[in-house]
């Protein structure tokens, strides 16, 4: 049970003992010798009525918090949708770099652009985007070889290839084929 539903209990009671209250004052102050059927009807129908107003004012309390869940929830699914098309767009971006640090034979912006993608496609889980930056490293490899494909590259690309391979078979089988 939640703090707020501990507190809306709490206070559910509390204004029901108090219209009961307020009822066995009204009904000394309005005969307190004589009891009549009408003054045991009018008491019952006050009880009646100060139990729904507890209800209803519980259900709105209770709706309140279940509007706001919602919202909370609505929010956090615009929040994750701009995340992930962020990250798209981010992708498009490396892949120009890429193309360009390709044309110019810049191995450092070929490097940091392939890392780049790999952050992205393992936030992403993109398999198009994924088999893009495989083929592309398939490619980088037959053309620059151990150039770009130094031990420093190949370990740090190990590591994100296996954090990506857990949800993509073409980087398994890349990492495969760099182990070897």
């Amino acid at each position: 049970m939640k703090k707020e539903d501990r507190n809306r209990n709490w206070i559910a009671w509390i204004a029901l003992g108090l219209s009961v209250i307020a009822i066995l004052l009204w009904l000394c102050k309005y005969e307190p010798v004589t009891w009549t059927l009408f003054d045991s009807m009018i008491a019952f129908l006050s009880f009646v009525v100060g139990a729904l107003a507890v209800m209803v004012g519980y259900n709105i309390f209770g709706l309140k918090n279940d509007l706001k869940n919602e919202i909370e929830e609505k929010l956090q699914d615009i929040s994750d949708h701009h995340v992930i098309h962020t990250a798209k767009t981010m992708m498009y971006i490396e892949i120009r770099l890429l193309h360009m640090a390709m044309k110019l034979k810049n191995i450092a912006d070929i490097r940091q652009s392939i890392y780049m993608m790999l952050e992205t496609t393992e936030k992403t889980k993109d398999k198009e985007d994924i088999d893009y930056v495989i083929n592309q490293l398939k490619e980088l490899k037959t053309r620059y070889g151990y150039t770009l494909f130094d031990d420093a590259f190949t370990r740090k690309l190990k590591i994100k290839l296996g954090r990506i391979g857990t949800f993509s078979d073409s980087a398994l089988l890349f990492l495969q084929d760099l182990e070897v």
